[in-house]
């Protein structure tokens, strides 16, 4: 699944230490329901038609996060039509009403800024701009969309419901249960939770209906506007799952570990991990990983007649794969699904571990699934010596993972590394994507504000070009336009530029490879 997120920053860490604007409901000024603030993560609706964002308030000016939908037909229609310049370079707040607002950049005239509040809420509708988006904690990280839907009608997702039982019989997990609404599932750090919002996509016309406010069996259908997440999609401590002798007729619940920053659905198995930024040995299971079962239950009646997916049940939390540091310190920065596998990266230590799980899907009726994750033995090793990885995609038969220190794309076959090549000097994500012409890989510079794409096949560096103030990961679109065309664009989430970029990726444009829109004017600090 497509999905975009901001980078760890130690900055926010030590501001959550003595500010207490990082969890829910503090006193303080609300912050806008309808403009870009700190983007940390993103991903499309099951349309395509939306791209949803969380804002992170990493400067913690407002008392909560939020997540917000942005109509990317409207942005898509906007890049159609002529403008003139810009003013000025730097415009922040060009107009009280935003709507259809958008003109060309005096320093790019290929570059479209566009005021972002006219991509919220339903087309031509100027009374009820923040009407559906939601408030979170602060610092949002990782974010991931689970669907249920048609594959046929929506062929870019995948759907996070088990399809083949551990004997090769079908699963009976997921029999009888169909649901329009879909839901993602949020780590944030400032209140340390697990956050899930239910979403009602409809069309491109319709804003998706954004839920998290009343029983998670029943989301309300129609949710006030800019609701805060009650506790109910909140997990920040559960009963463990893990099937253990115990006497305690009622064991205490475990919290989930500090740092819940990267997410990623197995959707073989139904099941979510989240890795943890930062920990150490010394304190147990921080800095490793954590399991949820988030699989769709067709044997719940109740499940069944409301059609919404139950609350993620919490298996546990899981120590470190990974070789700690010299002073014991472990981290996950990114986790990939590839072929039924997780990855995991580590922050500390050049590796990346698959993980596996003793996940099977009920057959013949069962009701719970006993689950238990641990190293599946597979492992990446930099020849280089240094640390942190920052992800890990699949080509063929080779592997590609991304190192920070020294910055490197290092490729392996059959497990030896084969190739290094040289990238940017502070390499964040890394992502793949196909636009008709064969594979790339894209790795997201934060610190020097660009995109590198390389041509694994080679494998070689063809590409570079700026994109602003701290990329923070990519949102690949191939949506059919109005014509049954691919979109053939990403989206670019700019944490340091507080908008986010469009980039024209159509083999043989004029501006392939380049800005070719911006969602929100570029501004160092939010409006």
């Amino acid at each position: 699944m497509n999905r975009a997120q901001a980078p760890a920053h130690v900055l926010l860490l030590a501001a959550c230490a003595w500010a207490s604007a990082c969890g829910l409901n503090e006193k303080g000024v609300d912050p806008p329901s309808n403009t870009i603030a700190y983007p940390a993560s993103a991903v499309m609706d099951r349309t395509g038609h939306w791209l949803l964002v969380t804002n992170s308030n990493a400067d913690l000016r407002f008392n909560d996060g939020s997540l917000m939908a942005f109509s990317l037909k409207r942005a898509a229609d906007d890049r159609k039509i002529p403008r003139d310049q810009c003013p000025a370079v730097n415009y922040a707040n060009p107009i009280k009403d935003p709507s259809d607002f958008c003109c060309r950049d005096p320093l790019d005239p290929n570059i479209m800024n566009c005021d972002e509040r006219s991509y919220i809420g339903a087309d031509g509708d100027t009374e009820h701009k923040g009407l559906g988006n939601v408030r979170i904690g602060s610092f949002a990280a990782g974010m991931v969309l689970q669907t249920t839907a048609d594959t046929t009608l929506y062929p870019i997702l995948q759907p996070a419901c088990p399809t083949l039982g551990a004997n090769g019989d079908q699963c009976t997990l997921c029999a009888g249960f169909h649901s329009t609404d879909d839901r993602v599932l949020i780590g944030v750090r400032g209140d340390t939770s697990l956050t899930f919002v239910d979403i009602q996509s409809v069309d491109a016309a319709t804003p998706p209906k954004l839920k998290c406010v009343g029983p998670v069996t029943m989301p309300d259908e129609n949710p006030p506007d800019f609701a805060t997440c009650d506790a109910d999609h909140r997990i920040v401590t559960a009963m463990s799952g893990l099937a253990s002798p115990s006497p305690d007729q009622n064991p205490p619940d475990i919290p989930l570990p500090d740092e819940p920053y990267a997410l990623a659905l197995d959707p073989g198995d139904g099941l979510l991990f989240i890795g943890h930024l930062t920990g150490n040995t010394a304190r147990a299971f921080t800095g490793g990983f954590s399991l949820f079962d988030v699989a769709p239950r067709g044997d719940d009646p109740m499940e069944q007649a409301t059609s919404h997916l139950r609350e993620p049940r919490f298996i546990a939390p899981f120590s470190s794969p990974f070789t700690p540091s010299g002073v014991g310190a472990v981290g996950v920065t990114a986790l990939t699904t590839f072929a039924g596998t997780v990855y995991a990266s580590s922050r500390y230590t050049p590796q990346v571990v698959g993980l596996g799980t003793t996940a099977q899907c009920p057959i013949g009726g069962a009701n719970i699934r006993e689950i238990a994750a641990f190293p599946n033995g597979t492992t990446f090793s930099s020849p280089l010596a240094g640390s942190e990885t920052r992800g890990i995609q699949f080509v063929g038969n080779r592997a590609f993972i991304l190192q920070r220190t020294p910055p490197a794309l290092i490729g392996f076959l059959n497990g030896a590394a084969t190739d290094v090549l040289e990238t940017c000097g502070s390499p964040t994500f890394l992502d793949k994507h196909n636009n008709g012409v064969g594979d790339r890989l894209f790795v997201s510079c934060f610190a020097d504000g660009e995109i590198y794409v390389y041509d694994p096949a080679i494998p070689q560096l063809v590409k570079t070009f700026p994109v602003g103030r701290g990329p923070s990961g990519l949102v690949f679109d191939d949506t059919p336009d109005d014509n049954g065309d691919p979109r053939n664009v990403a989206y670019v989430v700019g944490f340091g530029d507080n908008n986010v970029s469009v980039i024209d990726l159509k083999p043989g444009s004029e501006t392939e490879y380049h800005v070719i829109q911006r969602i929100g004017f570029p501004r160092v600090t939010p409006r």
